[in-house]
């Protein structure tokens, strides 16, 4: 049997630190870890490290023990410690914060009625040690949330689905954030902080008026102790309230918010799958995106660095061209019209009259004309028609097409 001692068990964690943190890392959140997955562990270890270690080693230093279960659960004062050394702390229950206030409020009333110095001491040296545990919960429940929140807002892996930042979100809120907010609420008469409040004021008369040195020492302690607690917690719940809860909130909407923007893009093709049908335009009519003030302003002002450069020729190879349609002929055809109703078909039916081979840059001359200022074009329909030509395939909406009258 081992003879443990303070020196021994940091010797330990120091000569076996690599271990002992994959086992720590393994055995979360609980602090269990299969005897399959211990055994694994310390034999890849002892491989590459020496001294070796064994189970029996991690018994005799009380690492951990075995449940009957045959799984091995970790020491509370390892786990306790190693959370600080690692800056890995576990989330609890904000229902386990608010034990704390009723053993608080337990020990304060009977402080209030005792009149034994002895028991006086006692109970004041356990308040104090109550408001150290619940500033050290606290402290860690507010910087794993911290640091869990930071990776829903980079959108770590085990994050990236929007549903799962959504819900984990929502789950902080509700679990955590709210319920910490009415243990810390300044306001509210069953909180940890009006507790304080309350021990403050007691003992900030008792550390002067007390019957002896010893309790008006012990009465300032826990005074100090109290105004410590406050100032920790004001810095606590400001984190909760201006980082955490705002920060959330954000990732909750801008989750729902990209979420239907998802759904919307994937069912794009298929609108039946929406949930609300969208809704048709009254009228869709084509418009210039810069100002006709702008664009005649820009052309003087461009005009100005226009330099004419002499003239080179270059003798070239006279090359077969591809026969394309003529836009101006096109164009006064379009004009004569009253009306064309459907514009991209009368386009393909102009143009087969002129050449059996439409391509798509033929009909891409023809088509543009639609951008012509003083061509009205309108689109009503939702109706697409599919034109085939000789090297694409394409689907086009029903356009209607006139000349525009001049104001």
């Amino acid at each position: 049997m081992i003879k443990l001692s303070g020196k021994y068990i940091l010797k330990f964690l120091q000569n076996h630190y690599e271990f002992v943190q994959e086992a720590f890392n393994s055995s979360k959140p609980d602090f269990i870890i299969d005897s399959d997955i211990l055994e694994k562990l310390i034999e890849e270890y002892n491989i590459s490290n020496d001294p070796k270690i064994s189970i029996t080693k991690l018994i005799d230093v009380k690492f951990c023990r075995q449940l009957p279960t045959k799984d091995y659960k970790l020491d509370i004062h390892y786990t306790s410690f190693l959370q600080f050394i690692f800056d890995d702390f576990t989330l609890d229950l904000p229902q386990t914060l608010k034990d704390r206030y009723r053993t608080i409020f337990e020990l304060f009333t009977e402080l209030k009625t005792t009149e034994k110095p002895n028991k006086i001491i006692v109970l004041i040296q356990s308040i104090i040690t109550v408001i150290d545990v619940f500033l050290n919960d606290i402290h860690r429940q507010t910087q794993r949330l911290l640091s869990d929140t930071e990776s829903l807002k980079v959108n770590a892996d085990e994050y990236s689905d929007l549903s799962k930042r959504l819900e984990k979100a929502v789950f902080w809120i509700d679990e955590y954030i709210e319920p910490l907010n009415k243990i810390l609420e300044k306001g509210h008469p069953e909180s940890f902080y009006s507790a304080l409040v309350e021990i403050q004021k007691y003992t900030s008369e008792k550390q002067y008026v007390a019957s002896s040195f010893k309790l008006k020492r012990e009465y300032k302690k826990l005074y100090g102790s109290v105004i410590y607690a406050r100032t920790e917690l004001d810095h606590n719940l400001q984190k909760l309230t201006r980082e955490l809860r705002p920060l959330l909130d954000r990732i909750k909407s801008d989750s729902i918010i990209l979420s239907g923007f998802y759904h919307f893009v994937e069912n794009v093709d298929y609108p039946e799958n929406y949930i609300i049908p969208l809704p048709k335009p009254i009228k869709k009519i084509k418009g210039s995106a810069i100002f006709k003030g702008f664009h005649s302003e820009a052309e003087f002002f461009v005009d100005q660095f226009i330099y004419k450069t002499s003239d080179i020729y270059y003798e070239e190879q006279i090359e077969e061209q591809e026969w394309l349609p003529d836009s101006t002929y096109f164009k006064e055809q379009i004009l004569k019209e009253d009306k064309i109703e459907d514009f991209y078909l009368w386009c393909f039916d102009a143009l087969k009259k002129h050449t059996d081979e439409i391509t798509l840059s033929k009909y891409f001359s023809i088509t543009n004309l639609l951008l012509e200022e003083d061509l009205v074009a309108e689109y009503r329909e939702d109706d697409r028609i599919t034109i085939e030509l000789k090297d694409a395939s394409i689907k086009i909406p029903k356009v209607r097409v006139y000349e525009r009258v001049s104001k």
